[in-house]
This record gives structure tokens, sequence and C-alpha cells, in this order.
């Protein structure tokens, strides 16, 4: 067999050839110990590249070699970047590691021929770098650069980058600004949730113009949870599409992602309350923006239609005309270029002093952006519709970083709007005569209550007290509640339309509700002089394990409206919050039992004949010389919530830890929430049960207990226990509600 040596040589060579064209090109590497491929500004990458960890930073892993971009140099708080040389794009994809944090001011970025193609950042806080790649494949031959960014100050304020490469291989199994395409035809574009699984920032646009902000959606990894929608009904007939910051290979969701002329979910789920407010689908916080107005209460707050944990602050909105029944509206306030839509408050203008028109609504909220700032927007058809002021925000503070949940109201002495605001660990009042100019009147809390955790959700409001006019500050503050985690304090005192001063007669802190599930509850505005109650509403949930409650299609519930009044509780004023008379209606039956007398124990077999767990106590207990007793609901399941009076030691205590689902959060359960009870020789006692709430009056509310339980079937039987001498129950009612 004879071989030409010339077609061999051409063989080889063209070998060669292709080696060298699938063969990686290093763009950099940082391996020389140098940013001589970069131009650097700021001081946050140093002058050459960090080797790991700068000091106080944890440690940096999953890098190549010795020598990464790192821009933790000085701490979280420098700012800087790094531009590189230009160069050719010679294959198809871009490969680099990537760590850091995923703020929008932290991210690599692909420049070809002068204009921004890619912006990735990281997709998890993490200083452990994580492979990424870019597809180029439509830009081969052009001329590109890549710019390195951190011009974020805090936490997480930093970016992690190492060997950035091009190839024929795409490296990573996730896909950054992955776009899916659709013509709009339906209302909706469903898409798939995994609750625990990491979120994804997702862009809608229309015609190829970007449509709001983007949302941040927990796209279905590896099962679908439920399902979360995208109205697209304006945009029929023009194509639409989503783009998601970063996509795994190996997701489920995206492929998932479809159109839909309705949206259905499980609304009646288990533990879905009865006759407590729940938001239709998806997460809700704090109450906002609480008005009456034309025969109507609105209810505002914070919401998350886009899934059933904390994200994409919304406010949310529903009516009624008796606070019972609670009719949805379509959300009211979405986020913006200035920011999210944090709390506030609603007030009717009917002087017009705002401009926006006679008796309009303005709703005075928090905007959430780089910045907390204060802003307007204004409706003009009862509430059902806002627009916002163009030349928000209103009111800033760039020193104070917690600068948020302002609540107005009308002074009238002093001829001004009152807006009290919470300013980090301190309450800032501020007066306007138009809602758009706002003077610094005061400031409130140093050195007195509770400062263990950031004060929020304001609200100052009179009540009168013997015939005398008093004002009350509420405040709310997490952590730092009497049982841990979230809880609303108050001062009682004197406000003289520019400052508030407390009476020290009080031993604050004290605390609105005891148990561990009211915060951030304020007051209804615009009440009219005829009812001429302080009526509120809370969210009835803790910060400590909110995000971990068993639900899905929702999570949290309000308190029950309550109305608001100065007591006694026998050794000093009191806030009393007690159920509003309208929620009697709610009885369908009511079941009236003997008078029961005890030494030890007497157990009430059946509650109600039908039991689906929605229902009222009522009871008056003559407590003789006991020394404690003890009210223990209980299910077949031997699962029960003990509520024990601790007369001796004068604390009313609330046990849930074999109440039912309990390892959702280690701080679900870990503590008994106690509460100051004023020893008596009798207590009125009214216990709500909604399926997974109670909450617990005494005396028409001069001691509150909230608590959330999740019992695997509903509690059914009272265990009455007693040590010490005999315990008297009498008026004893059940009533089951609808």
């Amino acid at each position: 067999m004879k071989i030409n040596k010339l077609n061999t040589g051409i063989v080889v060579s063209a070998m060669l050839l292709m080696s060298c064209s699938s063969q990686d090109i290093m763009i950099d590497d940082f391996e020389s110990g140098t940013f001589d491929k970069w131009k650097v500004e700021g001081d946050a990458f140093s002058s050459t590249p960090a080797k790991g960890s700068f000091p106080g930073q944890q440690d940096v892993k999953d890098f190549q070699g010795t020598y990464l971009a790192n821009s933790f140099n000085g701490g979280d708080d420098s700012r800087g970047t790094l531009l590189s040389k230009d160069f050719t794009i010679e294959r198809n994809y871009i490969n680099f590691l990537l760590g850091g944090g995923m703020h929008s001011d932290t991210y690599i970025e692909l420049i070809v021929d002068g204009k921004s193609t890619y912006i990735t950042r990281s997709i998890v806080e993490s200083e452990s770098l994580l492979q990424m790649t870019w597809d180029v494949t439509k830009y081969k031959g052009k001329t590109a650069a890549i710019k390195i960014v951190d011009n974020q100050r805090g936490g997480w304020g930093h970016i992690l980058v190492d060997n950035i490469e091009m190839s024929n291989t795409s490296k990573s199994n996730i896909m950054p600004d992955y776009t899916l395409s659709f013509d709009a035809s339906m209302n909706y574009l469903l898409v798939p949730v995994e609750d625990q699984g990491p979120e994804s920032s997702v862009q809608l646009s229309v015609d190829g113009q970007k449509v709001g902000v983007p949302m941040n959606i927990r796209v279905s990894q590896t099962k679908v949870d439920h399902w979360v929608p995208i109205n697209i009904e304006a945009y029929k007939g023009k194509p639409v599409s989503l783009t998601f910051g970063h996509v795994k290979k190996t997701d489920i969701g995206f492929a998932q992602i479809k159109q839909s002329e309705t949206f259905d979910y499980d609304y009646n789920e288990k533990y879905r309350p009865a006759y407590h407010f729940s938001p239709q689908y998806g997460w809700m916080n704090d109450p906002n923006g609480m008005v009456y107005y034309n025969g109507e209460y609105h209810l505002f707050f914070q919401s998350n239609p886009y899934g059933s944990r904390w994200a994409n602050m919304h406010w949310g909105h529903a009516i009624s005309s008796n606070l019972v029944k609670w009719e949805y509206k379509p959300t009211s306030l979405a986020p913006d270029s200035i920011g999210s839509i944090f709390s506030g408050s609603a007030v009717v203008d009917k002087n017009n002093t705002a401009g926006f028109g006679k008796d309009a609504i303005v709703a005075i909220y928090t905007s959430a952006g780089a910045l907390q700032t204060q802003s307007l927007a204004y409706s003009l058809d009862k509430g059902r519709t806002f627009t916002k002021y163009e030349h928000n925000p209103v009111l800033s503070d760039p020193k104070i970083a917690d600068f948020r949940d302002p609540k107005v109201f009308w002074h009238q002495k002093t001829n001004q709007w009152i807006m009290s605001l919470a300013t980090s660990q301190t309450i800032t009042f501020y007066g306007s005569k138009n809602l758009k100019q706002w003077n610094k009147l005061s400031e409130f809390g140093e050195g007195i209550g509770n400062h263990d955790g950031v004060w929020e959700c304001p609200d100052l409001f009179p009540l009168k007290y013997n015939g005398q006019l008093k004002w009350v500050l509420l405040v709310s503050i997490n952590p730092g509640g009497p049982n841990g985690g979230s809880a609303t304090q108050y001062f009682i005192g004197d406000f003289d339309g520019k400052s508030f001063n407390p009476d020290m007669t009080i031993p604050y802190p004290v605390w609105l509700d005891y148990g561990r599930d009211n915060y951030a509850g304020v007051t209804w505005n615009n009440i009219p002089d005829a009812d001429g109650r302080r009526l509120f509403i809370g969210w009835m949930n803790n910060w400590d394990y909110a995000n971990f409650v068993p639900t899905l299609n929702f999570r949290s519930a309000m308190t029950l409206p309550r109305e608001l009044k100065l007591a006694n509780n026998g050794k000093h004023v009191v806030l009393a919050n007690y159920p509003v008379h309208e929620l009697e209606s709610l009885r369908s039956e009511t079941v009236l039992l003997e008078n029961i007398s005890t030494d030890k124990e007497f157990v009430i077999e059946k509650l109600l004949n039908v039991n689906n767990g929605a229902y009222e106590l009522e009871m008056e207990v003559d407590v003789l010389e006991s020394e404690e007793f003890v009210l223990e609901l209980q299910n077949k399941s031997k699962e029960h919530l003990d509520f024990i009076f601790d007369l001796k030691n004068e604390t009313l205590n609330v046990d849930r830890s074999k109440s039912g689902i309990v390892d959702i959060n280690e701080k679900f359960a870990s503590v008994v929430s106690k509460a100051p009870l004023t020893k008596k020789d009798k207590y009125k006692i009214r216990l709500f049960i909604d399926s997974a709430s109670s909450e617990l009056f005494i005396d028409e509310g001069a001691v509150t207990q909230t608590n959330i339980m999740f019992p695997g079937e509903p509690y059914n039987s009272l265990l009455i226990k007693n040590k010490g001498k005999v315990l008297k129950i009498n008026n004893i009612k059940i009533h089951k509600l609808k």
C-alpha cells in the first residue's frame, strides 16, 4: 500500500486547524496577578486581583487557581468597576465563574459593538462561584468588552468573577437572560411555582418593550406546588415575552408555562380561615391604607401576587360594608422605577388640599428602592383605581435607611396633615398643608419603650378616657416582641400638633397583644363622628416563621377587626382591644351549657355537633381561691392548645407546643407566650377559633393573646383543669360561626 505524503500533510494540517479553532480562548483568569487587561475604577477591586477572601469576608470557594476578581476590598460599602480591553468574539459561548450578591448593582455585563447585550448577576447570595454561560453565537466576529460592576453598598454588596473564556462548549447548566415568547391570545400566562425554590427575576415585555419592573417568581425546578398568573388580557393579539434572569437546563417549570383564559386555584385548602380576611391567593402581610368612605371600609394590604412568600410588594385591596364580609378588588398599587410599594395609609382629602380633586382618596406609601422614600397616589373613583403622583417621591432622607410606613391624618387644631413615620429607632412627625410638601415637627422614642428591633408601622390617634382626651401612639417592632419576634407596643400621652409627650406613670414597654401573631396593625381613617369608634386590624403572623407556615396557595390572614379603648387593668391605664360588635352576625348556632363547679378537672366532651373549626367561646370564671386554672382545647388526635391562667404569678400563658404541626420553624413553639394578668376574683373570657388561629380576650380586651396554630383536625372538646379550691365557670356559650 502506497501512502501519498502530500495528502497526508493536508490531512494533518486540516486536523491542526480544526483543533486550533475548537480550543478555548482565555479572556482572563487573573492568574497574572494583575489587572493589566482591565481599566480599574473605584476602590472595590483593589489594584490587583484577590487571593481568595479579603479581611472580614467569608471564605471564597470554587474559583480557579490563585487569583480572582473580588470587589469586597474595604468591605461591602466599597464600589468600583473593571472594564476589559476590546476583543473579538471567536467562539459560540463565553463561560465564566460568578458569585457574590444578587443586587441589581452587582453584575457582569457583555458589551457588543458598544451596546449592552447581557447583564448577569449571581443567582444566589454566596461566596461560592458558579459556572455561568452566555450564548454569543450570533455575535461571532464582532468586537466586545466585558464590564464587571459593583455599585452597591450594604450587605452582599460585592461580586466575585473568575475564569472568563471563549469556548465552543457551554459549560454551565444555567442559562442567563432566557426568553420565552408567546402570541397573546388569552387572559393569563400561568407560571408553575415551587414554594421553597429560589427566586427567578422575570421581566414581561410586549412588542419588545418592557412592561413594569421585573417580578421575582419561584419558578418550579423539581416540582409544581401551585400556579401564579401574569395578566396579559390587555395585550391580546400582540407578541409578549418573559425574560428570566437565569434558567437551569434541568428545571421543569419553564416548559410548563402556558396561556389560559382562567386562573383556578384551591381557595378552600386546609387552614384557610372561615371568617378572618385572607388574600385571594399569594402572600399577604401588613394592613395598609385603611380608610372609610361612602359606606365602605377599604382594606389595602402588602401583597405578593406572584407567590405565597414575601416578595414583589404591591398593595392588594378589599372592600367591606360591615367589617365582616369582604369583597376582593384588583391590585391597587404595583412596583415602579422608584421601588416596591411598602406600607402606608390613605386619607379622604375633603378640602382638596392636594389639588387632586375634592374627596379624593389619597394613598401615602413608602417607595422602597435604593432608598426608602414617601410617595402619593390618588383615586377619584371611590378607591377602585389609583393614579401615582407624577412628582413622586414627596419626602426622603438619604441619611436614614429605615424610613417608612407613613400614617397620616388631618389635625384640626393646627389645620394641617400630620404624618407619623418610622425612622429606624424613633418615630418622626411631619406636618403638611397639601400632602406634597412636608416639614419635620419633632421626633419621639429615644430612651423609652423597647428598642430590640427596628420600629415600624406607627399610628397616632386620640381616645377619650374618663372624659379627658388622650393620644395613643402605636409602634410595631421586629424583633423585640414580649414573646419573641414581632409585636406592637404603644404609648399613651398628649399631642399638641407638634410633639408627642408620653405619660410616664405607665410601665413601658406595654404591648397591644401579648400573643405571637398580631403585628403591624393600624387603624381606619375617616370613621364618621356618629360612629365614634377607633377601629383596628393587624397582620396575624410573626416574622420569625411567616414564610414557612404550612399553606401553599396563600399565606397569612388578618386579625379580627377590633375596637380600641382606654381602660384600667387594676394597676394602670391600658389600650384595650376587643372584637367589633358586627362579628356577632356570624353566629349561626348557639349552645348554652350548664354552669360548672370543679376543684380538679371537668371535660366538655363535644363543643359542637358539627365542628368545622370556626366557633366562639364565652364564659365568666369565678376563681374563688384557685391558684391556677387551665382551659385546654383538644381534638381526637390528642393535639391540644392550652390557655393557662397562673393567678399566683399573675400571668396568662398560651402553650401551643402540642397544638398540631409545630415543626415549621424552630421558633414557632419554642416558648410559652406570657402576658401580665392582674389578679381578680372574676374574669370575663371570650375566645375565637378559626381553623388555624386563636384570639383570646380577657375582660373586654384589657389582656389579649393572638396565636396561630395548625391542628390536624378541629378542637372539639374542652378540658378545664383547676389547681386550688373550687373554680366556678358560669354563662358558658358556644357560638358556631359561619
